[in-house]
């Protein structure tokens, strides 16, 4: 039998991560729904024919939480169920999901790149590996297009971009391997690792960075006269 109650939790702090502060800070519980129960999984009988009921339990507490820091107000559900081995059955679910990845605010990037970039980020953020591979895939498509290397596939256009000086040799070679992760990604529904994401991300955002944001602060530097 299920029951449920109003404001269990109402009042409480607890230390939990915000995306907007970008760290672990206190929340507190504005308010909650909380459903509880205990239900017979299954019965049997044992050698003494003597009938055994089978229980679970479950606790699922439905919270509205501010966090002290920045007054952001987000969702956050917290479980927990007897069946469920991992974390000794409890778990927490969050809306807006945790950013374990926060993007970066790139200033000289084109708006139609950091629409791209801040996508990936978002299906990071959100365990989508394959889809992320495929993001990081098409930024380097964008850059390539935005540089004006359009003719053929992008093999070509990377080496072209080497060729035209916007690259290193080194930096053509790490280009190839991105490219890799996302053909792998894309046609042959190979699931890249968190790993290999989180290197491909640092790479591609180095990229920006030596193409774009470099660049980009170096022309408001002032000239000045020999």
């Amino acid at each position: 039998m299920c029951s449920g109650n109003e404001n269990i939790s109402k009042g409480e702090t607890i230390r939990i991560h915000c995306n907007k502060c970008g760290r672990d800070t206190n929340h507190q519980v504005l308010m909650d729904y909380c459903e509880t129960a205990t239900d017979i999984l299954d019965s049997a009988s044992d050698f003494t024919l003597k009938r055994i009921d089978y229980t679970f339990d479950f606790n699922y507490d439905y919270q509205i939480i501010r966090c002290f820091g920045c007054d952001t107000i987000s969702y956050r559900s917290y479980k927990y169920n007897s069946e469920v081995e991992d974390n000794d059955g409890y778990w927490e679910e969050r809306y807006p999901a945790i950013e374990s990845k926060i993007k970066k605010g790139f200033k000289y990037l084109p708006s139609t790149l950091i629409q791209i970039y801040e996508e990936v980020i978002m299906t990071y953020n959100n365990n989508g590996f394959i889809l992320c591979a495929a993001g990081i895939r098409a930024v380097l498509e964008g850059i390539c297009k935005n540089k004006g290397i359009t003719d053929g596939v992008l093999d070509k256009k990377i080496n072209n971009m080497r060729e035209q000086g916007f690259i290193s040799q080194q930096q053509e070679n790490i280009m190839h391997k991105l490219r890799f992760l996302g053909n792998d990604a894309l046609h042959d529904l190979q699931i890249p690792t968190k790993e290999e994401i989180d290197a491909a991300l640092d790479i591609i955002e180095n990229i920006i960075e030596s193409l774009y944001e470099i660049l980009g602060k170096a022309s408001i530097l002032k000239q000045k006269e020999k």
